[in-house]
């Protein structure tokens, strides 16, 4: 017999898989074991589409349509029982299997909406995300466990793409308010923290009850390193998103704020933003003897005062500015300091206005440059050496046993008083 009549060109339909129901009707040919030829109609079967085959329940058609294993022995077995002992059903170069995405020379697939067998098989734009997504939903709604629900979520292999980045924004925020306080595993919601995206979340929520829930367990498990991919520090995070109530559970966290270049190019941008006369040329004639992070630290406190103005929230963001200069050791700002920098972007007026509202925050004010208080000091190494040693901060200040109001000193609550 001449194999020249024998086509190894295939045409037919592409069916999209859109849900988990849809995985399960069509799961046999996704096994190694089914050939093209299993899936063929009848040669009279003319159906146009995945979506009328999927409507169509009254329709004889949908009768012929081979969508179970049970389907394909009854339409297919008795006829062409020898022909699938002596694989000759197999046209050349289909060894392979459907679910295999590569394509070799010899397999040519031409989606064809009259085409009466499936010839490819492809899964929907954000088909995991969407499925995951319905299934937290789902599992929430009939009240599944919660630390069960965590426990499977985090052994799904996500590899670089964070979780959060495959949840649908309202599924990740219910997600993670269900197992808020239940939960109280730490090794689990460590794993968890691991895979989810700390920084992004920030950037969408204002909850600090949660975010100081997460990072208390994420400290007793050891130190994590959580950052943006620019390793912008957390704080900085929190003021470029209006959140400043997340600052207090962060600065539980960590001991205190480190600005960084990228820090200094963000205010920039922004402050440049509202005000174009201010230029890195002009900062940089104006501040020969200031240091980088020492500039960084003012141009934070004009942008918070910029902010407020545009956003409101100044009660917060007062609040947020004061534990941030009780948790470095850097001296005050002082008004001088400020009108030497960003004298010829702002006005004297405008400045003064910026500094009364940094004056109200730490309700401090120096004409000079002065060394923080030696009480001060002390506090933040104490802090920081709570940090290093990977404890929770307020519970490494309770183990010294020192007196309520040093403790309170410490946890950046309350000035100390002789």
């Amino acid at each position: 017999m001449d194999s020249d009549i024998f086509s190894t060109a295939i045409e037919g339909r592409s069916i999209v898989l859109q849900t988990a129901t849809d995985v399960a009707r069509f799961s046999f040919i996704l096994q190694d074991s089914i050939s093209y030829l299993d899936l063929k109609l009848r040669q009279d079967s003319r159906i146009s589409d995945f979506r009328s085959l999927c409507n169509s329940c009254r329709s004889r058609r949908l009768r012929n349509f081979v969508n179970t294993e049970e389907k394909c022995r009854k339409f297919f077995a008795p006829k062409r029982r020898l022909l699938y002992t002596l694989h000759l059903d197999l046209p050349k170069g289909r060894e392979c299997s459907l679910k295999d995405p590569v394509v070799t020379e010899s397999e040519h697939y031409v989606p064809c909406c009259i085409s009466a067998h499936i010839a490819e098989i492809t899964l929907t734009c954000g088909f995991h995300e969407k499925n995951l997504s319905n299934f937290i939903e789902d599992a929430l709604s009939i009240n599944f466990p919660k630390d069960k629900l965590l426990k499977w979520v985090v052994k799904i292999p996500f590899w670089e793409v964070p979780l959060l980045s495959r949840l649908e924004i309202r599924t990740a925020s219910k997600f993670i308010e269900c197992f808020y306080p239940e939960v109280t595993d730490s090794a689990l919601l460590n794993r968890f923290i691991v895979q989810f995206d700390v920084i992004e979340w920030m950037e969408e929520h204002e909850k600090p009850e949660i975010l100081e829930y997460l990072l208390y367990h994420a400290r007793l498990c050891g130190n994590i390193k959580i950052e943006d991919e620019h390793e912008i520090e957390l704080i900085s995070h929190c003021i470029y998103c209006h959140h400043y109530l997340n600052i207090g559970p962060i600065l539980k966290y960590i001991s205190d704020s480190t600005p960084t270049y990228d820090n200094y190019e963000d205010y920039l941008f922004k402050i440049s933003s509202e005000r174009p006369s201010l230029t890195e040329n002009l900062i940089h004639k104006a501040a020969q003897s200031i240091t980088l992070e020492r500039i960084c630290h003012m141009m934070q406190i004009i942008w918070i005062y910029i902010d407020t103005r545009l956003h409101g929230n100044s009660e917060a963001a007062s609040e947020a500015l004061r534990l941030i200069w009780c948790s470095v050791p850097d001296a005050y700002v002082t008004f001088e300091e400020l009108k030497n920098v960003f004298g010829e972007a702002f006005s004297e007026e405008e400045l003064m206005d910026m500094y009364g509202f940094y004056v109200r925050a730490i309700d401090e004010f120096y004409e000079f440059i002065e060394p923080r208080s030696l009480e001060h000091l002390c506090r933040t190494v104490l802090r920081r050496t709570f940090e290093e040693n990977n404890l929770w901060i307020p519970d490494g200040i309770c183990r010294t046993g020192l007196p309520k109001s040093l403790q309170s000193f410490l946890n950046l609550e309350n000035p100390f008083s002789v």
